[in-house]
Formats: C-alpha cells, structure tokens, sequence
C-alpha cells in the first residue's frame, strides 16, 4: 500500500495524494548543551528510558560504490541498519526528531561525514530485546528516545562524536480546538473494549485508520487514535504540533473532498482547525567527529 505524506493548504484543511499517509511525530526538543544523554529521556510524556543504555554489538564499515541504500529498524527485529548511507544520517537520527531530520540541521560535520557511505549496523542485547520492540512497535516515525541514546553511545564510542545543541524554530503548523469547541458527536472519546474492524492499519504512536479503498467511499475512518498520532499522520513537508489539549483517544471519521486526484481533508466538522505556528526544535553542532574506528 502506498503511504505518502500529505501536504497542508492552510488552516484547516489537508491534502492528500493517494492512500494514507504514515508520517512524522512532533516532539518539542529541550536544548541542552554537550552530549551525554539525560538520566532519562522522554518518549511520548509517560515512556522513559535509562541512561547507559548500549548497542551490544556495532559494526561500521565502508560501503562498496554499487551497494544500494537502505534503513530499517525492523519493528521485531533486534538491530539498526543503515546500508549505504552516509554516517550525517546516523548523526541525524541519533539527535533529531524524525520528521525534522536535514543535514542543513547538523552544522559542522567535515564533508566525508555526508560523502563517505557506510554499513551501520548495531545489534540490541538480549536484556533489552523486549524494551526495544516495545518503542519500534509504535512505528517508525513515532519518537524513539531508546534508539536516540543507543545511537549516540555508538557514534561517541566508534566516531569520538561530541557535539552541543543549540534552540532552534521551524516554520510548521499547531493542530488547535476550534472556537466553538470540539464536536462530540463527531470526535468520540473511545473506551478499550471498542470495536476495531478488522481492515484498519496502525498508525505511527498508536490508533488504527480504514483507509480509502474506494473512490465511492472517499473517508478515512480512524479508531483508538490520540491527537498525538492523528498529528504524526498529518505531518507532510511542514511539521505539526498537537495543541489541542485533548488527551484522549478517539474515534472520527475524515472525509476527503475535492476532485481530479488532488483530495483536501477538511477538519471543521471535527471541530478542530489549523494555524501557522513555530515548532521548536534544535540544531546539532559537531565539535568533534572521526571516522569510525576499525570492527
């Protein structure tokens, strides 16, 4: 299935290309300075995870020119791979929220750091196989502070990576509670034993969607869904950030309109609206940065 992201059209409307879009979470990053993860590290504001955590097994090496490029954190699986692709990439995943990843974010990495290709792949020990799945299983764009740490110990380990945060904004939008209010009979709060047809897919974070599988149904059907993930599922070039204070999870439906392959999503009958907002974020600064030292 075919899972672009969509592109916002203003306040309170999205548009989508085909199929459903599986996309990037908002998290506000706290600028900290140096590059020793914190005791603890937020996940989704009730998942942390410990300080010291470490890849069980590393191993980095030169890509061949003709190998192809691909990453995965395989949601049961135990490892990180990133074939082909520059060590900048590790960087960015270790240190930025996934959706706003770019290198233009991660200042003074030497040009070899985004030239030179590697083969990463680090390995989870056994003790912490079950945690690991637990935090993939959630998706691949929803935040993943256990990665993040385990990254970072790699890089300063393999690479003698140092580097300090600095606050930074992007231009992105908030995801609001209209003026009127939410509409309940629209927005429905969802109990855990509700009915989840069996058709519905994850989402990123958590919640299930029906997607479009007509042109004479042209209605996304969302189940179990926080804003939080309904936010993740928005996300398209420019970045969202949930707003709305509400801390449940739902069930709505969103009805896709327009015509000739360009369908909006309007958010009105939820009771819930766009606007422009600043998303704060941070950029990595490099201090120091090696290439990695032989397996």
């Amino acid at each position: 299935m075919a899972n672009p992201r969509p592109f916002l059209i203003g306040a309170g409307r999205i548009v989508f290309l085909t199929g459903i879009s599986i996309s990037v979470p908002i998290t506000s990053a706290v600028a900290q300075a140096g590059n020793t993860p914190s005791a603890t590290a937020v996940a989704d504001g009730d998942a942390t995870v410990r300080a010291g955590l470490a890849i069980d097994v590393v191993s980095i090496r030169p890509a061949p020119d003709t190998a192809f490029t691909s990453f995965q954190v395989p949601p049961k699986g135990d490892e990180y791979r990133a074939f082909g692709k520059p060590l900048g990439f590790t960087v960015e995943m270790a240190y930025l929220p996934r959706r706003m990843g770019s290198r233009d974010r991660v200042i003074g990495a030497p040009s070899w750091a985004w030239n030179d290709r590697y083969e990463f792949v680090g390995k989870v020990g056994e003790g912490d196989l079950p945690e690991w799945q637990r935090f993939s299983q959630r998706g691949f764009m929803a935040p993943n502070p256990m990665l993040q740490i385990m990254l970072q110990k790699a890089l300063a380990d393999r690479c003698k990576l140092l580097v300090h945060r600095v606050p930074a904004q992007v231009d992105g939008y908030a995801l609001v509670v209209a003026n009127h209010g939410p509409n309940r009979k629209r927005l429905v709060e969802s109990k855990p034993g509700d009915a989840i047809p069996d058709e519905a897919v994850p989402i990123a974070l958590d919640g299930r969607v029906v997607p479009i599988l007509s042109r004479d149904d042209p209605v996304l059907h969302f189940y179990q869904t926080s804003m939080a993930a309904f936010v993740l599922e928005m996300s398209g070039p420019a970045p969202i950030e949930d707003r709305t204070g509400l801390r449940g999870k739902y069930k709505f439906d969103l009805v896709r309109l327009g015509a000739d392959g360009v369908q909006s999503s309007d958010l009105a009958p939820l009771g819930l609206k766009l606007i422009p907002a600043k998303i704060p974020t941070v950029n990595i600064v490099i201090d120091h940065i090696e290439r990695p030292s032989p397996n």
